[in-house]
């Protein structure tokens, strides 16, 4: 049987089952801590601890990846996934917020190795497939689990048992879910690994040497404090604003990740045939924005869901493309470390995003979401200005291991 793109079917899997337990916390965790009693703010703080706490196990997963393997970082990241689990569906303010800080070391452990092991798991040339296909996969997953925010509401009223317990239940089941996942990121391939001691400082120096990079972090910064204000905590802002429960969250949700998911399916076709992966990203990005100013200007819960859904899938469905590029510049045995760094860009600045986001949520729901649209022009123009220079840097021919940094070449006749 022909894999997808030629990517690995491990891969694919692994993608799959932890998009479901995203998905299916996503459309959970929100009603369950409005539920409780939280405030936006209490919300975005507590919330907002699991991307402080990723920052440090970013930096290591990264260098580890490097060192030792991703798909190795990747299953302890999955391990503490699964404890972090556990201590969320507490409802004690003080367990959950060391379920969060915890979550934030399996994110901080997951999220660069991952990237580090998809880039590392096929073919340069055709990277934007691989990034994409894998994507699709993890988004089609987290539809299977955003749907599931239907179970809990069902098993409430079928059972007697109350909301706030099935909530708890639901989050206590992604425990097993997370540890299901680490057979397959073990027996996952990957090449480039340099299976000796680096320095975390070569990393560094990749980032001074390649020009783009450096672009790129700025571009990052600016959208991980955005998405961080408002996107990250839009389910409280469907709950507080039209009282909604994860049953709905979940079908916006669901049905955002399944639309996704095919446009990532057609985009690297669309960037060979248009020759640029990075102005296929670019003009989905952008389309997205007005749909996001359009959502603070009507009380209909469908009308926001439906313009929600659109905009999502405008902003999220290309950032493979934008992935891909960003791993083509960098080497092989570096984009563990290299890709921590650039994990960082959008975290850091994220951190701060989510608690600002939640008090502007108790001024003004429609504060973040106006804030970030405006965030988002901005730095969609400063990536479009800077275009052709980056594509500049990709090397014409595959980046090997040891590299110290890409041949520069001409940039293509547009």
């Amino acid at each position: 049987m022909k894999r997808p793109g030629g990517v690995q079917p491990t891969l694919l899997l692994l993608g799959a089952v932890n998009g479901a337990s995203f998905g299916l916390l996503l459309s959970v965790v929100a009603p369950y801590m409005y539920s409780l009693g939280f405030t936006g703010t209490e919300f975005g703080a507590i919330t907002g601890l699991s991307v402080a706490s990723s920052l440090l196990a970013t930096l290591t997963s990264g260098y580890l990846s490097d060192s030792l393997g991703a798909r190795k970082v990747v299953s302890a990241g999955l391990f503490l996934r699964a404890v972090a689990a556990l201590l969320i569906a507490s409802g004690s303010a003080i367990v959950m917020a060391l379920g969060f800080l915890l979550q934030g070391f399996a994110m901080g452990f997951t999220w660069a190795a991952a990237s580090a092991l998809v880039a590392r798991s096929g073919d340069d040339e055709r990277l934007h497939y691989t990034f994409s296909y894998v994507a699709a996969a993890s988004t089609l997953g987290a539809a299977a689990g955003s749907f599931s925010g239907f179970i809990p509401v069902a098993a409430s009223q079928w059972t007697d048992m109350p909301l706030i317990e099935a909530y708890r239940l639901a989050i206590a089941g992604l425990a097993p879910l997370s540890l299901a996942s680490v057979p397959l990121a073990l027996a996952t391939r990957e090449t480039g690994v340099s299976n000796a001691r680096r320095s975390p400082l070569d990393a560094v120096k990749a980032f001074r040497a390649i020009k783009p990079l450096r672009i790129l972090v700025a571009y990052n910064a600016v959208v991980g404090f955005g998405a961080a204000m408002s996107i990250h905590n839009i389910g409280y802002y469907f709950a507080a604003k039209y009282g909604v429960t994860s049953a709905e969250i979940g079908v916006v949700t669901g049905l955002e990740q399944l639309a996704m998911a095919a446009l990532m399916i057609i985009n690297p076709r669309l960037a060979d045939r248009i020759g640029s992966p990075l102005i296929v990203y670019l003009a989905l990005t952008s389309a997205s924005l007005p749909l996001l100013v359009a959502m603070t200007l009507t009380n209909s819960f469908a009308v926001a869901s439906t313009l929600f859904i659109v905009r999502t899938v405008l902003m999220n469905a290309a950032n493979p493309l934008l992935e891909a590029t960003i791993m083509r510049l960098i080497p092989r045995d570096l984009r563990g470390s290299a890709g921590a760094l650039m994990s960082l860009s959008f975290t850091l600045p994220a951190s701060a995003g989510r608690a600002f986001g939640g008090a502007l949520l108790d001024l003004h729901l429609e504060l973040p979401l106006r804030a970030t649209a405006a965030l988002y022009a901005i730095s969609i123009t400063f990536l479009a200005s800077r275009r052709k220079e980056i594509e500049a840097w990709i090397p014409a021919e595959p980046v090997t291991p040891g590299a110290s940094s890409p041949r520069r070449v001409a940039a293509p006749a547009r």
